[in-house]
């Protein structure tokens, strides 16, 4: 973690981030940067999957359950799939408002923490740092583009869906225990050392530092929003 290697990435990615916007704001269609993210995250899953296929003592090979896309950010391949080729509509737009909060948060706290490592010569340092840039590039898109309506009410609709997938992603870490997964780091903090995210108090309190947490920093990254709302109702 801010290694030399680890600078370069970060650099690598906000170049790419960087880029990326400015382009994409200018010249790109929702459903044209849809078809980007799409491709950016096919080659993410695809070079995940087959690096970490394992072998199974009946013959043949399955995936790593470690591995699964139960992850937060994972999870934003099924939202850029339903955003890219779904319908218009109210379900559509709840998707949108919740990925470019969760989708921007994330991938900037995967970036920070890279739990693939930042090995040049390790396909997955490239899975985790290529996908996470294109996730946060698309994010701030569609911010940026105004796709993405946040205000009081996303605020309220990304708090219910962020604990519903925690809830979720408890039962999942439950049943695949043996596999020694943590999805959405629930089960352990991501890394050893972590100021706040520790297990030096019991888990309860880990459990109640990540969830408070994650609300202070939703709620933070809603307050512009919300009072440019405020702002405009009362004009």
């Amino acid at each position: 973690m801010f290694t030399t290697e680890h600078f370069i990435w970060l650099g690598l990615c906000a170049l790419f981030v960087a880029l990326m916007t400015f382009i994409s704001k200018k010249s790109f269609s929702l459903k044209f940067a849809g078809y980007i993210m799409c491709g950016i995250c096919a080659v993410s899953e695809i070079s995940k999957i087959m690096s970490d296929m394992t072998e199974s003592e009946k013959g043949g090979m399955f995936l790593e359950p470690t591995s699964l896309p139960f992850h937060l950010c994972s999870l934003m391949i099924f939202a850029v799939l339903f955003i890219t080729f779904g319908k218009e509509g109210k379900a559509k737009q709840t998707v949108i408002d919740f990925m470019a909060v969760m989708g921007t948060l994330g991938s900037i706290c995967a970036l920070l923490i890279p739990t693939n490592g930042t090995d040049f010569t390790k396909i997955l340092a490239y899975q985790c740092f290529v996908y996470h840039a294109g996730l946060l590039w698309f994010s701030l898109y569609l911010i940026i583009c105004g796709h993405a309506k946040l205000g009081i009410k996303a605020l309220g609709r990304n708090m219910i869906c962020l604990l519903s997938l925690v809830w979720a992603m408890i039962y999942v870490n439950s049943a695949l225990s043996q596999y020694n997964t943590n999805f959405m780091y629930l089960v352990r903090p991501p890394m050893k050392n972590l100021p706040f995210l520790t297990l030096d108090y019991g888990w309860y309190v880990y459990f109640l530092h990540i969830v408070t947490l994650g609300a202070v920093i939703i709620t933070l990254f809603h307050l512009p929003f919300i009072i440019r709302e405020r702002k405009l109702k009362n004009k």
